[in-house]
């Protein structure tokens, strides 16, 4: 009996730290270090989080970009032209995991 209820308390605490480590996964910081026409490269401060991944969508500068590519700490991303435009070499960015489907306008 009381091993049984060890084992059923253990495995609670494991999926209760497995959730945990879901939830924890924050926004991805990094620093743009690239800008070629539509395609950014971004430099994170640590490892991609799960969700940045090849053709995978993320949220970052009030955008939806795609991820084209994902190297070690480095991450390339398909903005808008405009948009990209506007990026400039050496600014902070962060990346974030894409809330489903986001209105892209009228």
């Amino acid at each position: 009996m009381f091993g049984k209820t060890m084992r059923i308390a253990a495995a609670g605490l494991v999926a209760l730290s497995l959730a945990a480590t879901a939830f924890a996964a924050g926004p991805a910081k990094g620093k743009v270090t690239k800008v070629e026409g539509e395609q950014v490269t971004v430099t994170l401060e640590a490892a991609p989080p799960a969700f940045v991944k090849k053709g995978a969508m993320v949220t970052s500068l009030g955008g939806s970009p795609k991820v084209l590519a994902v190297q070690g700490n480095e991450v390339t991303l398909k903005f808008g032209k405009a948009k990209a435009e506007k990026i400039k070499v050496d600014s902070p960015i962060s990346l974030t995991e894409c809330e489903g489907d986001e209105l892209q306008g009228c």
